[in-house]
């Protein structure tokens, strides 16, 4: 496997598991250079820190830090905004609230970014135009 890139969005006092996370995917899988943290003020302002890893960065996949005491109206539409993003640019992003400590978050982008990379592997050459006209 090619080494990867990992981008970090860690809401304020929520990066607590996020050097755990790092040692996982370094323990994993070849990291390349750095692991990119972001820090932001709150759940809200995750998705746009994500949207930017995906256009302006190079990341292979996102793990975000979300505060596991939030109003479920916000973490819903962070969640959804967040779920946009992994489909508009077939980017992984996990986080916290799926995989509470930071050993299962590493775990879980590492094998999203490896069935990417394999499934889109497959795929070269057998592309099927799935436009309507």
């Amino acid at each position: 496997m090619t080494a990867l890139k990992f981008g970090f969005v860690i809401v304020e006092g929520c990066g607590e598991h996020s050097s755990v996370a790092e040692h996982t995917l370094r323990r994993l899988t070849e990291v390349e250079g750095e692991v990119e943290y972001r820090t932001v003020p709150g759940t809200s302002e995750t998705v746009l820190a994500a949207k930017c890893f995906a256009e302006l960065t190079s990341v292979d996949a996102v793990l975000v830090f979300l505060p596991h005491e939030e109003h479920p109206a916000v973490l819903t539409a962070a969640l959804e905004g967040l779920t946009d993003i992994v489909l508009d640019w077939n980017m992984p992003i996990v986080t916290t609230i799926s995989y509470p400590d930071g050993m299962s978050l590493a775990r879980a982008a590492v094998t999203m970014v490896e069935m990417q990379i394999e499934m889109e592997g497959k795929a070269e050459g057998k592309m099927v135009d799935t436009s309507v006209n």
